[in-house]
């Protein structure tokens, strides 16, 4: 259930389309312009058994804004549509007693990547990202790539890192979904790069990420039990930003996912991952690809709910966030980290 629509970035864009009209009995041109502004929501719908639900339409989905109801379009073009992904593999710091579960990731990427046309591209990173082979249609090329990798130093510097995937991922043809499969611990050591920053990069992109992380310790878990719910922000959308910089702040790995619509995994041994890696790719490739025009643009990151109208025995996983610009036509100029290559 993959995006096959024109790809604008995700965050509030406002463009001005010019449209002409030209009478041929008189020379004077009139000209229109419209503004846009489209925010994609990939959305995936599991029953309680953890399978695709299949055949819901945009009337069966609610989706509010800041906590205001947005008028919904549902892409039904979706099937068989290419798909440019990211592997993105943490080889500092802890990451190296995990050398021995990656065994079996290439076969599972090309098992993620699925029978659509695929473009695949793999970054190592510790302190920093190192990118290994940038995209590729080619297989067996990836492979490869991720069989060369080597251990690093005592980094895990994960913002930096995804903030260069992201990167790489803009420049991939319009059409394509946007994939970042990120193997971490959840915690970041070593970025460069305000979280705040990060925050706005992801939620004015497209891409959505998926993450498996290395099995955390107690306090870890305690952790992520602890993380704020962001529902609690739909009733005051002032503390929106503050509340994503401590999700970020506890677990790393946790909140990127959380924030485009992607999963957060954990993994203890080389099956465990093996399996993960399968749901995942069942899960990519069967997401409902919802979009809305903001009704309130304002400025700074928003926050996002999905809901079925209809009570539903299942599970709705969707982003959490995005980031509207702060003028009309802003850039908002971005400088990439200190140190990335």
């Amino acid at each position: 259930m993959n995006s096959s629509i024109s790809r604008w970035p995700i965050y509030f864009l406002l463009g001005l389309l010019p449209l002409t009209v030209a009478p041929l009995a008189r020379a004077q041109q009139i000209t229109l312009h419209a503004r846009i502004n489209l925010v994609l929501v990939p959305t995936l719908v599991e029953s309680k058994t953890g399978e695709p639900v299949f055949n819901l339409g945009a009337k069966d989905f609610l989706v509010k804004d800041n906590g205001v109801e947005q008028k919904i379009h549902l892409d039904t073009e979706t099937d068989q549509a290419p798909i440019s992904i990211v592997v993105l593999v943490q080889v500092g710091g802890s990451a190296v007693r995990e050398f021995e579960k990656y065994e079996g990731l290439p076969t599972m990427v090309d098992a993620l990547a699925g029978n659509t046309q695929h473009r695949i591209a793999v970054v190592e990173f510790d302190s920093q990202p190192r990118m290994l082979q940038d995209f590729t249609s080619d297989s067996d090329v990836a492979k490869q790539a991720i069989y060369s990798i080597q251990p690093g130093d005592d980094g895990a510097a994960i913002r930096d890192s995804v903030w260069y995937a992201v990167d790489m991922l803009q420049d991939e043809p319009q059409q394509n979904q946007r994939v970042i499969l990120l193997l971490s611990e959840t915690r970041d050591h070593g970025s460069r790069t305000p979280i705040q920053d990060v925050v706005r990069k992801i939620g004015r992109s497209d891409v959505v990420v998926y993450s498996l992380t290395f099995s955390p310790g107690r306090g870890d878990l305690m952790q992520d039990l602890a993380n704020p719910a962001w529902t609690g922000a739909l009733l005051n959308p002032v503390p929106a930003l503050a509340m994503a910089v401590q999700a970020f702040r506890k677990n790393t790995a946790s909140a990127i996912p959380r924030m485009t619509g992607g999963q957060y995994l954990r993994f203890n041994k080389g099956k465990q991952l093996d399996s993960e890696m399968g749901m995942l790719a069942n899960q990519v490739h069967n997401r409902y690809i919802l979009s809305f025009q903001p009704s309130d643009p304002k400025p700074g990151l928003h926050v996002l709910s999905v809901e079925l109208r209809q009570p539903l025995e299942a599970r709705v996983l969707a982003r959490t966030n995005y980031w509207a610009a702060s003028q009309p036509g802003s850039t908002e100029e971005e400088n990439p980290p200190p140190g990335t290559p």
